[in-house]
């Protein structure tokens, strides 16, 4: 199909972007999804030939196991960086929509924009390492990623935060929305205690950065239980256990960089099998100017079997299906061949 088309793409020019972005669309969803499948990366006609050499290059391959049980960590300070998710903003109307709630909020009430101090438009990286800004900032993009992969289908069967990444963990189970944890992160941002700030048991299984354990059903996250979780250390190893005994295949870290993701592999358990752990992917990473780590992050939890929802990825375009070499399936004939009767009566 390249092949085909490649007086179109050798310029390398803006001619056939809109072309692959339609070639993009219609492999996404306009096709079935099987087990044995792939996640291919690209950004012209060349890197699209790369990768689909590369992928025919490959030996074969383990039989596929879809992925089932998805688990959300979220990471805390320490992971911020001038600049942080600015790509997404730009790209994805998902994310824009959470941070400028975010954003409205925090310019009502301080004066100031969030969006300005993340994307490193004001002070640069000194400004976001104040605790006062720290804190939203990392938890509003947090709460836009989650959004992100809801958007693409994928939810998560059970979320774990550490540090600061449990407000957005809890955000995400339920227990309370975006402002009144935006409000909580913040208010601690500034040193101070937040109080009367409503909160409900969350809705889906959420692992305690305190204890390392699953919340009992109907647990409600109050006041009590954040004034413990700012004093006490995370009980990381604790929670990776949990996740393991939870039957989790799937880490998404959700952050600023790929921090928390790696501890985790390193950390998991081994199984009595010697099977290995799950798959550990990064929403996104420190210092990509591509912007396509998150892209990466999406084609990793479509080869683990996820059920994506490509669309999801072409929000705000408008694409078309066009042709496309179709499935190579090994056309074998399965047909029985039934007697000629025609001959049968002749004979007769």
């Amino acid at each position: 199909w390249l092949d085909e088309r490649a007086e179109e793409f050798s310029a390398g020019g803006p001619a056939g972007r809109p072309l692959l972005a339609d070639m993009a669309w219609t492999a996404g969803v306009g096709r079935s999804h099987f087990g044995y499948r792939a996640g291919v990366v690209f950004h012209d006609a060349a890197s699209l030939r790369h990768g689909l050499e590369a992928l025919a290059s490959e030996g074969e391959r383990p039989k596929p196991v879809a992925a089932t049980k998805v688990a959300f960590a979220y990471s805390g300070e320490g992971s911020q960086w001038a600049g942080m998710g600015q790509s997404l903003y730009e790209s994805e109307p998902v994310v824009r929509a959470v941070l400028d709630r975010c954003d409205a909020m925090l310019r009502e009430e301080r004066g100031a924009s969030l969006l300005d101090v993340m994307f490193g438009r004001t002070g640069g990286e000194g400004a976001l390492d104040d605790p006062a800004w720290t804190r939203p900032a990392i938890y509003a993009l947090e709460c836009a990623l989650g959004a992100l992969w809801s958007s693409l289908g994928i939810r998560p069967n059970v979320v774990v935060g550490q540090g600061l990444g449990e407000l957005a963990a809890a955000q995400a189970a339920g227990a309370f929305g975006l402002e009144e944890g935006l409000r909580l992160a913040a208010d601690r941002g500034g040193g101070q205690r937040a109080e009367g700030t409503a909160s409900a048991p969350p809705s889906i299984a959420f692992v305690s950065g305190v204890t390392g354990r699953l919340l009992e059903a109907g647990a409600a996250l109050d006041e009590a239980y954040w004034q413990r979780q700012a004093r006490e250390p995370a009980a990381l190893d604790r929670c990776v256990k949990s996740l393991e005994a939870l039957g989790v295949q799937v880490v998404m870290e959700i952050g600023p960089a790929a921090v928390l993701g790696p501890r985790v592999a390193s950390i998991w358990p081994e199984s009595a099998g010697g099977t290995g752990g799950p798959v550990v992917l990064s929403s996104l990473k420190r210092d990509w100017q591509g912007g396509d780590d998150f892209v990466e992050a999406v084609a990793g939890a479509y080869r683990a079997g996820l059920g994506v929802s490509l669309a999801g990825l072409f929000a705000g375009e408008t694409r078309r299906r066009i042709s496309l070499p179709g499935y190579p399936f090994q056309r074998r004939r399965h047909w029985i061949d039934l007697p000629d009767r025609t001959a049968s009566r002749a004979g007769d």
